[in-house]
């Protein structure tokens, strides 16, 4: 089975069209929750990362744990106009559709969402070459996440 990465706008307009996206009330308390435990799984994960030996497959919890916390912003940031939806792409999808000035790049997004459904569901395990290609993207997304959410909490 070959993966692809989709549309953007074909994405986000089939998302929005079955009813995945979806809107919510705004819950502060919960963003700035949802925050804490991105950066906090961050720091414990990079804290570890440092005494994993570069031939190891444990670099594969490594990309999972980022992403885990780039999906936790992308929620956060979400639910600041009270939206939420059924799974990781329309989440993408909208994010990227409705905030290009974030300039968070979709097929990055979809690559990577791709990539965590590949270990979750098929068992496949990263090596540091992997996680290398994709770590300053990593960063970037969730750095420009972060920075977004706080200055919007501090409004």
């Amino acid at each position: 089975m070959k993966l692809t990465i989709d549309n953007l706008d074909k994405t986000y307009k089939l998302c929005t069209s079955i009813g995945s996206i979806k809107e919510k009330f705004v819950d502060i308390e919960l963003i700035k929750s949802l925050k804490i435990v991105a950066e906090k799984g961050l720091e414990f994960i990079n804290s570890k990362s440092k005494d994993i030996p570069k031939d190891s497959t444990d670099w594969t919890f490594v990309f999972r744990d980022h992403y885990e916390s780039l999906r936790g912003l992308i929620e956060a940031y979400l639910l600041f106009e009270g939206i939420e939806a059924d799974n990781h792409q329309c989440k993408n999808a909208y994010i990227c559709f409705k905030h290009s000035e974030l300039e968070l790049d979709w097929e990055f997004l979809e690559t990577i969402r791709l990539k965590r459904n590949a270990i979750n569901y098929r068992g496949q395990l990263l090596k540091y070459e992997d996680w290398k290609m994709l770590k300053l993207k990593f960063e970037l997304h969730i750095n420009a996440l972060k920075k977004e959410i706080e200055k919007k909490l501090n409004f």
